[in-house]
């Protein structure tokens, strides 16, 4: 991760045109409509959301599941339900695991109720401009606003049946800011957020932020500290929100330390679950549909 902010427009347009090229890649696997209408799972925020986790195990642990789908934002199936098994179509095709699968796995298993994630995560990307991104949703200049792309995302996965709800955000971002946002400005960008996607979706809208690898925050920028703490204090500034501490030992290498592994990934997500399951699920039949704007 660069400690730049945004790039010039010639190395935007570079940039914009190599990811271009990768959102044509791949097709996901078509799955049976479902018998009832989705409970719908957005995954927002950087490289941890988008799934960087190395040891793929398509044929175990990845396995799809038959009431698991996603609604891809990438790929040749952009626009159709497909299999929701990870690697998942983010605003670029992920190649590796993330902790949304495993969130919605437990979350259909345990509800009955077929689970269409949303995956509209991009790595290196922050609240501060960087390479022609952003998730500001004030921000009207930069290139491309992935907080407007994702409620475009969200509405069509809204959009597929009759009946479908957004019954959760998971937020996993952070990294890229570090260098580049004071904490009191990322509180500010954070809030606004949360608040725009209430807005648009219901007010008691769940919203789960996962913590940033933690060995990282200990060895990297001394802002990292920080925002972790804006994380940490999210829930003191907004009801329905949960922070997920994240596991320990669980990074792809120790020169990358930034990325959970395949396990702690799968770990991360059960822990999403384990927050969901707890502060919501009980109450989950009474979650508001979305009130479309």
């Amino acid at each position: 991760m660069g400690t730049d902010g945004d790039a010039t427009w010639l190395k935007q347009l570079e940039l914009h045109a190599r990811l271009a090229v990768a959102r044509r890649r791949g097709r996901g696997v078509p799955v049976p409509t479902a018998a009832q209408p989705y409970d719908v799972v957005a995954v927002l925020g950087q490289s941890n959301a988008h799934g960087a986790g190395v040891g793929l195990d398509r044929g175990g642990l990845d396995a799809p599941h038959p009431d698991v789908h996603q609604w891809p934002s990438s790929g040749r199936s952009k626009g159709t339900i497909v299999s929701g098994a990870d690697p998942l179509f983010h605003d670029t095709p992920s190649k590796a695991v993330g902790f949304g699968s495993t969130f919605a796995k437990e979350l259909t298993a345990a509800t009955g109720r077929p689970v269409l994630i949303v995956p509209a995560a991009l790595g290196d990307t922050c609240f501060a401009p960087k390479n022609g991104y952003t998730w500001d949703p004030s921000d009207t200049k930069t290139r491309v606003n992935l907080y407007r792309r994702a409620l475009r995302a969200i509405d069509g996965a809204l959009g597929t049946r009759p009946g479908n709800r957004l019954v959760a955000i998971l937020w996993h971002q952070g990294e890229s800011d570090v260098p580049l946002t004071p904490s009191a400005a990322y509180t500010v960008k954070l809030d606004s957020l949360i608040d725009g996607l209430r807005g648009r979706y219901g007010a008691d809208l769940p919203f789960l932020i996962g913590q940033m690898v933690p060995e990282e925050i200990e060895s990297g920028h001394p802002n990292y500290v920080e925002i972790d703490a804006v994380h940490r204090d999210t829930a003191k500034r907004r009801n329905r929100v949960v922070y997920v501490p994240g596991p320990r030992k669980s990074y792809n290498s120790e020169s990358e330390l930034i990325h959970y592994n395949a396990a702690g990934q799968r770990e991360l997500g059960r822990r999403l679950w384990a927050a969901y399951r707890d502060n919501f699920l009980v109450e989950s039949t009474d979650v508001a549909r979305p009130e479309q704007q």
